[in-house]
């Protein structure tokens, strides 16, 4: 019997050996500003693929806390340890290490909205570079969708984002056109901090139906949560797209799940690992369809009546 039958019979039988490496591959991991969720999501689907951290790989962890300056001297490190690839999270967070990221390195992302509009990859199916990920993106009908179902006598929103932050800005816009088209009024909001958040909103809080959050930094980072603060004092729902600020309080949304997202971007990790695919092989993806999460205690202190036609609604209270 020759050889190559041999190791055929025994994969056959027994499957394909866990994955030893020559030396323990290196992860630079980035998190802009936390996101543990995601983190351990990625983690996991590298272990569940056999890759075992300490063994075949070692992760170098590092958090910018949300500054540039600092995520570019993360930046440094990696490029100057030599890493085998990248885990970044977010789009300020993913820009600022793929400039300074040898090409060669696979960059794998997470939590980035928009990353072909923001110029990281050409587009899902092709980024034309070395980067590959999934989305925080949801299809933006499913918010016109849920507000006219939770709040069908809604006539106008303000949407808050972050000024010039790429990606809450085009969701903005988006999201502008779509509510015209359904007959509801959208003032843009941006802002520049917290504070700003807070006085913004409680100016309009009486001249609008609702509120709206984008998937930026700020939202994500405390300025949902302070939101939620004058959406109870004043009475006005929050239609969310964050699955945290409705956990704090936000009143309903269609959201992504961070874990989830996590897992998908170690595959794409661990596909890269084993079967030497090159990002510009690979397509990138986002959650679809979203969970539609609602913050039971809001929704009733708001006085809203969730409708019997939304099935597979989850709840947090």
């Amino acid at each position: 019997m020759c050889k190559k039958f041999k190791i055929l019979i025994l994969v056959l039988l027994f499957g394909l050996p866990s994955l030893t490496l020559a030396k323990p591959y290196l992860i630079g991991i980035s998190v802009w500003s936390g996101y543990p969720e995601n983190v351990r999501g990625f983690k996991q689907a590298l272990a569940d693929a056999g890759i075992e951290e300490g063994r075949d790989l070692t992760y170098l962890y590092r958090n910018a806390g949300g500054e540039r300056g600092a995520q570019q001297k993360i930046a440094e490190e990696f490029r100057d340890a030599k890493v085998d690839m990248v885990y970044s999270l977010t789009t300020p967070g993913t820009v600022a290490i793929k400039a300074l990221l040898p090409k060669a390195t696979p960059l794998v992302f997470s939590i980035v909205t928009y990353p072909a509009d923001s110029g990281l990859i050409e587009s899902f199916d092709y980024s034309g570079n070395n980067l590959v990920g999934t989305s925080n993106y949801v299809p933006l009908h499913h918010y016109v969708d849920l507000l006219k179902k939770f709040l069908p006598g809604a006539k106008s929103v303000a949407i808050f984002h972050r000024q010039g932050e790429p990606n809450s800005k085009i969701q903005t816009i988006n999201l502008i056109r779509l509510f015209k088209r359904a007959g509801i009024v959208a003032l843009d909001q941006a802002v520049q901090s917290i504070d700003d958040l807070v006085d913004m909103a409680g100016k309009l809080s009486s001249k609008v139906d609702a509120f709206v959050t984008t998937t930026d930094t700020l939202m994500q980072n405390g300025g949902e949560k302070a939101l939620v603060a004058v959406s109870l004092r004043e009475g006005v729902p929050i239609l969310s797209s964050n699955k945290q600020g409705i956990e704090a309080g936000s009143s309903f949304g269609p959201v992504v799940d961070f874990y989830r997202l996590g897992f998908m971007s170690g595959q794409m990790a661990a596909r890269i690992i084993q079967e030497g695919k090159v990002p510009s092989a690979m397509a990138s993806r986002y959650q679809e369809p979203p969970t539609v999460l609602v913050n039971l205690k809001s929704t009733i202190h708001l006085g809203i009546v969730i409708p019997e036609t939304i099935k597979d609604l989850t709840y947090v209270d």
